[in-house]
This record gives structure tokens, sequence and C-alpha cells, in this order.
């Protein structure tokens, strides 16, 4: 069998410091991972950046509700296939009943996602599916790139776990089921070792044998503890002289000598440009310009069991459940599953049941359960995030809707909006990233 060839990687230049007449003041909305990503790269270029978040990584900051911290703590280099599959109509109405499906609906607000799923099932599509691949393929073939001078930099390398990633089928069916993302993976280069069961059982022998097949991720690796990632990247920005303010930001506006973000506490921040990297909440802040961007949440949820972190190597992953195991420091997390019921209602307790259920059935010996956890994450009905600049106001740059590739997508998210605000080419083609797509 010949050996696969792989997409050619596009080399990114160097960012150097610009011209000081080319600098400008910055500020960063959002604190997650890609926010500061944007801010590191944007320093890198020069420019003077602060950071506007009301709870930023910092001692004595309640950053446990962030996106950034709740996450599968995987770096995914694998995730190219969006949420959104031909074929997937079909699920909807199990969507809208099963409680304990790995895609669900609050019936409640069905009028309000209507245009949502409207384009979530376009972007379905045979074509178009086959086409977003190829767009995140592109991003995730830069993700590296863009996260490992942050890594080094930031001193934060020793938090990597490279052990891969393992997905796992629980039937010759389901794996066969899964050829065509297989394939497509594959075509976008993403490098996996199919697995039998005895080399699943090799691997992993604490998994109950539940499978028949095994995909490994070979480069995929997980981040020990996301807070200290992030609290790392956080204070590098803090030791190139960036300022955080700890502040709700309700709007933008604009004068005669640039933008001006309004805080909840009265506070006026002035700036050259504006980043919007606010996650799920960045759909109010563009429509204060007057941009109306179909974004959405997903409410993921996470339960902890603190005495597990021993029984696996590295995450593992179910597809057919929709969530990730992931050995930590802290313990064995299991994380993910996707509800669509925007910002604002309290935790469904049958979603974390569900996944501690499924998990003591896939990984025994689990032991007493510990942090149940519900983090918003904000998506779009292509699974493709916005990076691109404001269709009303290029001054401001939008940088969110990373749905589930939030961490694997940050560090390059963050280069690329220092391209547009430095005026550098682009490594890739951002029109399909554009705000106005929808």
């Amino acid at each position: 069998m010949p050996s696969p060839t792989y997409p050619i990687v596009p080399e990114l230049t160097a960012i150097k410091p610009l011209p000081q007449s080319e600098r400008v003041s910055v500020v960063v909305v959002g604190a997650g991972v890609v926010g500061l990503s944007s801010a590191l790269w944007l320093q890198r270029a020069g420019h003077a950046v602060t950071i506007l978040d009301p709870e930023p990584p910092l001692a004595g900051s309640g950053y446990l509700g962030a996106a950034s911290f709740g996450n599968a703590c995987t770096v995914a280099l694998g995730a190219c296939i969006p949420v959104g599959t031909p074929g997937i109509l079909s699920d909807v109405p199990g969507m809208l009943v099963k409680r304990a499906s790995p895609l669900s609906i609050f019936w409640g607000d069905l009028p309000r996602l209507l245009p949502w799923l409207v384009d979530f099932l376009r972007a379905s599509s045979q074509r178009e599916f086959h086409r977003i691949v190829g767009v995140l393929g592109q991003l995730i073939r830069l993700a590296e790139a863009g996260h490992n001078p942050l890594f080094e930099e930031a001193r934060a390398t020793h938090l990597k776990r490279s052990h891969g990633c393992l997905y796992l089928y629980r039937s010759e069916r389901s794996f066969a089921r899964a050829q065509r993302d297989i394939d497509l993976r594959r075509r976008e280069g993403v490098r996996m070792e199919m697995l039998d069961r005895k080399a699943v059982k090799e691997r992993e022998p604490n998994l109950a044998p539940l499978y028949s097949n095994g995909l490994l991720f070979s480069d995929a690796y997980r981040i020990d503890d996301a807070l200290l990632y992030a609290q790392a990247l956080a204070a590098l920005f803090q030791s190139k002289g960036g300022q955080f303010i700890r502040s709700i930001s309700r709007a933008i506006e604009s004068n005669d000598r640039g933008l001006i973000v309004q805080c909840q506490d009265g506070r006026p921040i002035e700036a050259d440009r504006v980043v919007v990297a606010a996650g799920a909440w960045s759909r109010q802040l563009a429509r204060t310009v007057g941009d109306r961007i179909r974004l959405d949440t997903e409410r993921g949820y996470h339960v902890l069991f603190p005495r597990a972190g021993h029984l696996l190597n590295a995450p593992v992953c179910y597809p057919e459940h929709g969530f990730y195991m992931t050995p930590l420091g802290e313990g064995i997390r299991s994380a993910g599953t996707v509800e669509l019921g925007g910002l604002g209602k309290p935790a469904r307790p049958e979603r974390t049941n569900v996944i501690e259920k499924v998990s003591r059935i896939l990984l025994p010996g689990l032991g007493e359960a510990g942090r149940k956890w519900l983090g918003f994450r904000p998506s779009m009905p292509d699974s493709l995030p916005v990076i691109s600049r404001s269709p009303t106001d290029p001054r401001i740059t939008y940088a969110f809707g990373h749905g589930h590739i939030g961490l694997t997508l940050a560090g390059i998210t963050g280069r690329l909006v220092c391209d547009l605000i430095s005026g550098h080419a682009p490594a890739i083609d951002l029109h399909p990233l554009r705000a106005n797509r929808f």
C-alpha cells in the first residue's frame, strides 16, 4: 500500500515589531485562550494591548466559569469534521425528545433557534460538508504554528502531555460508519493509526472491553491544567506591558479619535482597534455596531473524578456518546455533549448524570464524582469560527465561534487576528470565516 500524501502546510513568516508609526492601541474583549493568544501575537507586532474581561485568569479570579477552563483539555489535531454532517436531519427529532442524546435542544428555545438550525442543516449538505472539512483542515494544519511560540515564550511546555488521543467504536458497524470521516481526515493530512481490540487493551487496560476498534490520533495532545495554561499566558501578557481591566463590555462606539468600549461600570475604554473575542457573549457586542452574526451557544458539561487520573494514559472518546474522558493531574475529566439552549439558564442535572453514568460503564473504578461543571461554547451553524473584520467597521476584528475546538485553534486564531490588524496578508483565505457569511 503506498504511503499517504499529506497537504503542504504553508510556513508562517515570523512576526517582527512594526515601525512605531504603524503600531496601534488595541482592546481585546475576552480573556479566554483565544483572547489571550490574540493579545500575545499583537504584542509581538509591537501593538499596545489591553484585555477587558470581568474574570481574567489572575489570582483571586473566578475563571472556573470560563469555557477555556472547563473544556476537555485536548488539542484535537484531527478535529476537521464539523458537527453538522450529511443525514443529520433524521437525528433532529431525537435531539428534541432524548435528554441523554449527545446533541439536544431545549424545546422552549426552538423558535429562537430556527434560523440557526436552518443554516445548520444547510451546512450539513454533502457539498457544504466537504467544503467545511477542507477549511477546518487548513486551520488545523496551522494550529501548532500558532500555539508553539506562545507555549515556549510562556514557559508552559511542561503542561503538554503528548500521548495522542484515542477514538473507540463499540462495534464493527459503528467503525464502518466512521470510514467516510476517516478518509476525509486522511485527505486533510491527519495522522492516524488503526488499532484492533488487542492493541486498545494493551494501551488502555482499565477500559471496559466495550469496543471493537480504535483510532489513534498520534499528534493530538492534552494540556494537563487548562487554568495553569491560561494563567501562564496571562502572566506573559502582563510581563510585556499588557494590562487587564476587570469589567463587562456593553457596547462599542466610535468617535473622531477611534473606538470606545463602554463598560458596565461606566468606564469608557478608548483604543484604535478592538478585537471581540468574548466567546458566546460576542453576538450581543457585535449587535451594538450593527452586525448581526449567526452565533449561538452550546452548553457543554463536565464531570470530574478526582481520584481516577491513573486509570487512563491519554484522552479517550467514544464518538457515539459525544464526550471525552481525559486524564489530568486533578483526575479524570469527562467532558462534552452539546445542548443548544442559550445563555442564562441553569445547568440540567440530567446532562451530568448521563455523563457520569456512561463514564462509569466505560471506565469502571472511577470512584466518587467531584466537580460538575457547565460552560458556554460559541457556536456557528457551519462549525467554522469567525475570524474577520467587522463588515460595519473594519477597525473591529472578530475572533469567536470556535465551538468544540477553541483550545485547538486559539494560537492560529491569534496569529490571524494579528495579521489583520497589522496589515499583513494572512496565511490562508479568510473569506470562509467572514462574519456575515450567513
